[in-house]
């Protein structure tokens, strides 16, 4: 009898040691290879990511340095707002004007401040900044004025325009200009 019963006793220790501990660690081996096959796929897709950044980057370098500056001038990926006044009162310098009552508006993060038209949907990580100021000219030199504003780099909407005549043929502008920059 002792020589049936060793041999079932093994067989049903061998199946409640497959029971009760191989198998659940089966299962437990076959979730961490899913999570290495994610991290794995993640890992590659870094990688892929990676050579699209260093092929970016190239092509980037490839640019001349006043290339460079141009682009950044356009976009900005800062809010420099002494650079901004001091590109306004270059413009208008040139044709003999000067900016009078700068004020600066709230700098703003938010979609809802800027333009649809004027810089893509309003998801772009983009923000803007008001500047209003006033200038005494011409009317000729006033579209002058307005017309190196359009044609510079920066992109900049020019949001209102007021003005008053004055004697001498000079009038008052009050301009109020919205500019952006990337985050």
């Amino acid at each position: 009898m002792t020589r049936l019963f060793v041999p079932i006793l093994l067989v049903a220790s061998a199946i409640a040691l497959f029971a009760l501990w191989t198998n659940p660690t089966y299962e437990g081996t076959k979730a961490v290879q899913m999570q290495v096959a994610a991290y794995d796929d993640a890992l590659n897709k870094s990688q892929e990511l990676k050579a699209v950044r260093d092929e970016k980057v190239a092509a980037f370098d490839t640019f001349s340095d006043s290339d460079k500056a141009r682009l950044q001038r356009v976009l900005p990926d800062n809010v420099d707002n002494i650079h901004l006044i001091i590109d306004i009162n270059s413009i208008a310098a040139r044709h003999g004007l000067s900016l009078k009552n700068v004020s600066l508006g709230t700098v703003s993060d938010s979609a809802s401040a800027r333009s649809d038209l004027a810089v893509g949907s309003s998801g772009d990580p983009v923000g803007s900044i008001a500047l209003g100021f006033t200038v005494s000219a011409s009317y000729d030199d006033f579209l002058s004025f307005l017309q190196d504003i359009e044609h510079s780099l920066r992109v900049i909407d020019v949001e209102k325009i007021d003005f008053s005549v004055g004697d001498k043929g000079l009038s008052d502008y009050t301009l109020s200009i919205r500019t952006y920059w990337l985050h």
